[in-house]
């Protein structure tokens, strides 16, 4: 089934052909000698990766990503290390991304209490879009039903659309979407879930836009920028009355490149009790992430988001919905940064982390 609403604009500049298969976008590159295979000690976007190419099922990673540390930690790598790579169970194929927690770029040992905290999430593509399908780890196992699950319930297709990110083929340079669909947010271990599907869900919206992104690695490159609102409006035009949205950040070089959480300016964390501009202002301060310099966005006639803003204390865009004739200032809350490329320091097979790390229902 397809979203109830979808619609499309062009940005910024003219749109010319498309940007390929979103799986190009979900996968690392690995950079290739002539005769195909990988390049050791090469990383894409670099000057000396003259060729590359996504890596396949199996193919050990010559590098990895990962997020950046605090400015004072005296750390090249993050407290969080990442690959992004196609799995193959059965006849089944889906992009695992990993979340390998870290101490200055080596893997903490297995009986660390951090080991515990390792997790991926897992992602694929059908005729229409690509998708998230689940997230997976000890603290926190999250899936994502859609309201394909009618059809496919005892398969993992019910799990397709329920996170959508953008079309599977990729719209060109300058191109804006939105769409609302049905999903429904499931905790704990899919394959344990009830019998059957949802009753309800939820229809929050969902919003892409294909441009070029300057990353805290000062890479500039091609990027779907994916927002996942809470919830949508009536009409399945605008956010309405939603107060939160995670963005998330794709590129043909490295998969999953970026994530943020924003959050309107009324908003307030419910533990902490601090609200979204004190949070801003604490994540900036941090520097662990750069400026989201974006432009500003019409995706219809009645949502507009503006550029970032250019205060460096605190990250902040205007939501302009002119179908409740509301202006609401949106602040960027948390963001990881997973552009910190480098080659291993040691021989740590990583494909071991990944291959464990999601359930097989995933695959069925």
């Amino acid at each position: 089934m397809a979203a109830f609403f979808a619609g499309s604009a062009s940005i910024g500049h003219a749109a010319g052909g498309s940007l390929g298969p979103i799986s190009d976008f979900m996968t690392m590159d690995v950079c290739t000698q002539p005769d195909g295979s990988i390049a050791p000690g090469k990383i894409p976007g670099t000057p000396d990766c003259k060729a590359r190419r996504d890596i396949r099922p199996g193919e050990r990673p010559p590098y990895v990503v990962g997020n950046f540390p605090a400015p004072k930690s005296g750390c090249g790598q993050g407290p969080v290390t990442k690959i992004n790579v196609p799995v193959q169970k059965g006849k089944n194929t889906r992009i695992v991304s990993s979340t390998i927690r870290s101490a200055c770029g080596e893997p903490v040992a297995a009986d660390d209490d951090d080991a515990d905290r390792n997790g991926a999430s897992i992602q694929w593509y059908d005729g229409g879009y690509g998708f998230i399908m689940g997230s997976y780890s000890p603290v926190a196992l999250s899936s994502f039903e859609s309201d394909l699950c009618a059809q496919n319930p005892e398969s993992s297709q019910r799990f397709f659309r329920g996170w959508v990110i953008a079309p599977s083929i990729v719209p060109a340079l300058g191109t804006a979407g939105y769409g609302v669909f049905p999903s429904k947010l499931n905790t704990g271990d899919p394959a344990k879930l009830a019998t059957g599907c949802a009753q309800r869900y939820n229809r929050g919206l969902t919003t892409w836009f294909t441009t070029k992104f300057q990353y805290k690695s000062n890479l500039n490159l091609v990027s779907i920028v994916s927002s996942h609102y809470s919830r949508s409006s009536k009409s399945g035009e605008t956010p309405g009355e939603a107060m939160q949205v995670e963005q998330t950040y794709w590129t043909r070089e490295f998969g999953l490149s970026r994530w943020e959480k924003w959050a309107r300016e009324d908003w307030v964390h419910p533990r902490s009790g601090q609200a979204a501009p004190a949070l801003a202002a604490r994540i900036a301060a941090a520097g662990r992430c750069s400026r989201p310099a974006l432009d500003g966005v019409s995706y219809n006639d009645k949502l507009q988001v503006s550029a970032t803003s250019g205060d460096p204390k605190a990250y902040a865009r205007t939501v302009r919905d002119r179908e409740t004739g509301q202006d609401h200032t949106w602040y960027m809350t948390l963001c990881e940064d997973y552009t910190n490329a480098a080659v291993p320091s040691t021989s740590t097979d990583y494909l071991k982390f990944v291959n464990g790390l999601a359930d097989d229902l995933y695959w069925k």
